[in-house]
């Protein structure tokens, strides 16, 4: 759905949209809503605006797509300070010609943004210790729901002042302040980059298959990225000629890009398929878009499950009856696409370890569903709510929408 043709939020009607330019118009309209009573909602790119729960109601959407561009660059310290509007390949072609880049892979790069990413604890596909958007965040400036501008962290790596307020605002799907500026680390661009898969067997039962996936894993240690996929995903790149496949990628110098696989063919009980650089390259964002556009199939929805890696690859090989699913080992998570009428039937082959959220769904389906399978600890939900009512004590900021008034589980 194209961020300027938004006129709902998961379903919920937008009663007016305001494009502010700057920080202090960002604060400007802050200050308003929150004396006015009005329920505000941000977009970046647009691109995870349906995470969580629908808002209860959006009076202002801010579209903060409007502060962009790169603050400063330092490029001797590895880090950059942008603001918060920018999107992630934008930020990334800015720093091309200085070798540089930020290791963040959302879906849909060209739309999605620094702030948004941060807000969603957007993943990626990267699987390597520091790529994660907690990991390279090293500080911000966001605006609170009362208009005041503060400010944590900062460019130094070992600075450590406002450590808690980035991490709280990591993943807090603008509930909590609106980002406006992001200071991240760096890493230089690999010299090279390798994609190889490897065609599993057919025939494995769950626990079969579970085991030798992560056996594939672990022989391939120091791999950037690695999933894997079964018949029907359809994914560019690869043979269409059915059977999962176990996808790994180095990249780094040359010689580390080009690793041998020896025991990651044994682990798999296959060879392994190098797939040329315009294939691993079509494949891996392939991989990356997948499941942001699930809605768009009559009655689906996108799940992301979460947990221990080996229930989690078993209740993903069971969940291949209903759509094809991407699975990340190393990452502990794996995204499946499920017909609504059959999530119950679905999430019944979900193992008790496993925790499973409705990431994407048609309009108008959350507000009648539950969307975290099971429901949050209740502690969990206490500690949200103090958190939500010292920063945003007014409720103003997309309220409902990190589950503080689930519905109830049908009898």
């Amino acid at each position: 759905m194209p961020a300027a043709a938004t006129a709902a939020v998961d379903g919920v009607p937008v009663r007016r949209i305001e494009r502010p330019g700057s920080e202090e118009a960002v604060a400007e309209a802050l200050r308003a809503a929150s004396k006015a009573g009005r329920a505000v909602v941000f977009r970046g790119g647009g691109t995870r605006l349906d995470l969580g729960r629908p808002p209860r109601r959006v009076d202002r959407l801010l579209d903060l797509a409007g502060l962009s561009g790169v603050i400063e660059h330092h490029r001797r310290d590895l880090t950059v300070e942008a603001w918060a509007g920018t999107t992630v390949a934008a930020l990334n072609r800015a720093l091309r010609p200085t070798g540089q880049f930020v290791p963040l892979d959302p879906p849909l790069p060209e739309r999605a943004t620094l702030g948004g990413v941060i807000a969603a604890g957007e993943t990626g596909i990267r699987c390597v210790p520091g790529a994660r958007p907690r990991d390279l965040l090293l500080g911000l400036t966001a605006v609170l729901a009362d208009g005041t501008r503060v400010r944590a962290g900062g460019r130094v790596v070992k600075n450590v002042t406002g450590y808690e307020l980035t991490k709280l605002l990591t993943g807090s799907l603008g509930t909590l302040a609106a980002i406006t500026r992001v200071t991240l680390r760096l890493r230089a661009v690999p010299e090279a980059s390798a994609t190889t898969s490897f065609r599993l067997p057919t025939g494995d039962r769950p626990e079969r298959f579970a085991d030798r996936v992560l056996a594939a894993a672990a022989a391939a240690p120091g791999a950037e990225a690695a999933c894997v996929v079964p018949p029907g995903t359809r994914l560019p790149g690869l043979p269409q000629d059915g059977g999962f496949r176990f996808a790994v990628r180095f990249e780094g110098l040359r010689e580390e890009a080009s690793p041998a696989l020896d025991g990651v063919a044994e682990a798999a009980e296959a060879p392994g398929e190098r797939l040329d650089p315009g294939a691993a390259e079509r494949f891996w964002a392939g991989v990356r878009d997948a499941y942001p556009a699930v809605p768009q199939a009559s009655g689906a929805l996108g799940i992301a499950i979460r947990g221990p890696a080996g229930p989690v690859l078993r209740s993903a090989w069971h969940l291949a009856a209903y759509g094809p699913p991407i699975g990340f080992p190393s990452q502990r998570r794996a995204l499946a696409s499920v017909p609504a009428a059959r999530l119950a039937s679905a999430l019944a082959w979900v193992e008790p370890e496993v925790g499973a959220a409705v990431e994407t769904a048609p309009p108008g389906w959350k507000a009648a569903n539950a969307v975290f399978r099971p429901a949050p600890p209740s502690a969990v939900q206490a500690l949200n709510a103090r958190i939500k009512a010292a920063l945003d004590p007014g409720g103003i900021l997309a309220p409902g929408r990190t589950g503080e008034s689930p519905p109830q589980e049908p009898e």
